[in-house]
């Protein structure tokens, strides 16, 4: 009998590897069908929703995933595999094409990031497949990012759900995992510039949080700060009077996201303080140490709410 391995990872994949796609349950990745080195033919079929070609590959639209201040993001498919989800962003503020050019140049010089912990954390950021020009009513530009299972929901979206608040708890565990995150970006050499909550996607289940819309990163060298390309228009209250982009104005923008889905819903009057106390110490935009104030965070919250724990975040229609 021929074992089967994943093609993104190496570990075993426990399905039948016949005509449909098989995804592997160590990483998500979807498999192709076939045998390797056999033709596959296309999928899905040819049923009237538009399609797009780029890099050299079609991909049928399926459904508009969400609208930024300058592209629209969809859901599509490769038409050659049945599961090959993608992530489909299009310019549509033409005036913003330098940005859009620089946020994918951003994602793609973070792919080659040598950085401590750089092969888990590049997991938690865009996945570059292809970028160019797409003929809709006219030529646009538009990039197109691997799918990331489960991260379907962003931070807006939590704090849409829960207007009392969210836990004290899920708020920490967000935060750390956003912490962690910006660290390793910031020792890769950049710094986001927009850490918003339509830019922060979460996962529910699995304690998960990722970084999407790079196009006002800046590089980050030996402590040179450069001047923010611009502010997103949304929140630019997230940016206080900050003008240089700096490790500090990403946890200070971090942190003010915390607080602001927080709504304070922590229930311990005692020991609230001590949280509360370290997202206005973060906000104020003086720490330019993301990995110490996570380490910071931890302590409070083994103080506030006992040994770290699991607390799924339920978000309605949730899916992997």
């Amino acid at each position: 009998m021929r074992v089967v391995l994943c093609d993104s990872c190496g570990a075993p994949l426990d399905a039948p590897w016949d005509d449909l796609v098989v995804v592997c349950r160590y990483c998500g990745a979807h498999n192709l069908p076939g045998r390797p080195g056999d033709a596959v033919r296309p999928i899905v079929p040819a049923d009237g929703r538009p399609r797009v070609s780029l890099g050299g590959r079609t991909y049928v639209v399926e459904s508009r995933l969400g609208q930024g201040e300058s592209s629209l993001v969809y859901r599509a498919r490769w038409v050659v595999r049945l599961g090959e989800l993608v992530v489909l962003k299009v310019l549509q503020a033409r005036a913003d094409a330098d940005l859009f050019r620089n946020g994918w140049r951003v994602v793609r010089e973070l792919q080659s990031s040598s950085v401590e912990g750089a092969e888990h954390f590049l997991t938690r950021l865009s996945s570059p497949v292809a970028h160019g020009l797409i003929d809709t009513d006219a030529p646009r530009p538009a990039s197109v990012f691997g799918w990331k299972s489960g991260f379907v929901h962003t931070l807006r979206e939590v704090g849409e759900v829960y207007r009392g608040g969210v836990p004290g708890e899920v708020v920490v565990w967000i935060l750390k995992r956003l912490l962690e995150l910006l660290g390793f970006v910031h020792r890769s050499g950049f710094v986001h510039g927009a850490v918003t909550p339509d830019h922060v996607l979460v996962h529910p289940y699995d304690h998960g949080a990722m970084l999407v819309g790079w196009s006002l990163a800046r590089p980050w060298r030996d402590g040179r700060s450069e001047r923010l390309l611009a502010r997103s228009r949304t929140w630019s209250s997230l940016y206080g009077g900050a003008t240089e982009a700096t490790p500090a104005l990403d946890i200070a923008m971090a942190c003010r996201c915390a607080s602001t889905i927080a709504g304070w819903h922590l229930e311990n009057a005692v020991v609230q303080p001590a949280l509360q106390g370290l997202l206005d110490r973060g906000a104020e935009g003086r720490v330019d140490d993301a990995w110490a104030l996570r380490d910071l965070l931890v302590e409070i919250s083994r103080a506030t709410f006992g040994p770290a724990a699991y607390h799924p975040l339920t978000m309605p229609g949730w899916r992997r």
